[in-house]
């Protein structure tokens, strides 16, 4: 019997969403829990702050007849939890994935629970994620993307559903370099490329622009 591993995904953050963005996390709710009871070896997924969630901002959670559905047919991986994660379960047992975190997440252990701030990029407030960990005295890593994407450079704030594939993938057993692989968009990709692109661009123009003035100064 392969290891479960658990992980979460915090609500508490509708607040500083827009009702557009509530509906976006829901949508990707949805696709997490798609790809995870598709997966090989799939982690238990906990909805933490729902309580909260259904209060402040109810879009940013599915529809009600697939929670309903959800808990009846998944064996057991599927939870829904009123209280935040720093609430229902202790600090040592939590681990915060944050980009803006200083130290990598090394490997998963199945005494701990990785949670995943419900947040959407286009609203990331930096260092939402990381603050909540220090706050309750809970661990916080980064996935280390520095360390094995096939560029240290690429973006750091990735979809919940890029992330929940990554922790699965390397709780079934994958290396990170082959989980990162398989798992970011190749977008991330191919815009720092096509940054890297523009900045080279930018510098030969600016040296060509300098070598005319020179010949001008030159010709007298």
């Amino acid at each position: 019997m392969h290891t479960v591993f658990r992980g979460a995904i915090d609500l508490s953050f509708g607040p500083q969403m827009s009702p557009r963005e509530h509906r976006s996390l829901a949508n990707q709710i949805v696709r997490v829990f798609g790809a995870n009871r598709k997966h090989p070896n799939p982690m238990e997924l906990h909805l933490t702050s729902v309580a909260a969630a259904r209060e402040a901002a109810p879009a940013c959670l599915p529809a009600e007849h697939h929670l309903r559905a959800w808990l009846q047919g998944e064996g057991g991986l599927f939870h829904l939890q009123d209280a935040p994660a720093c609430a229902t379960w202790p600090a040592d047992e939590t681990v915060w994935l944050s980009p803006d975190a200083v130290e990598p997440l090394e490997a998963l252990s199945p005494t701990s629970v990785y949670v995943l701030g419900g947040l959407i990029d286009r609203s990331v407030d930096r260092g939402a994620s990381l603050s909540r960990a220090l706050e309750h005295g809970a661990v916080a890593r980064r996935l280390p993307l520095r360390e094995f994407a096939p560029r240290a450079d690429v973006h750091p704030i990735l979809s919940l559903l890029s992330c929940w594939q990554m922790l699965a993938d390397v709780g079934s057993g994958s290396s990170w370099e082959e989980s990162i692989a398989r798992n970011l968009p190749a977008r991330y990709l191919s815009r720092r490329e096509r940054e890297e692109l523009q900045r080279l661009e930018r510098r030969e123009g600016g040296a060509h622009r300098l070598g005319h003035g020179c010949e001008r100064k030159l010709g007298g």
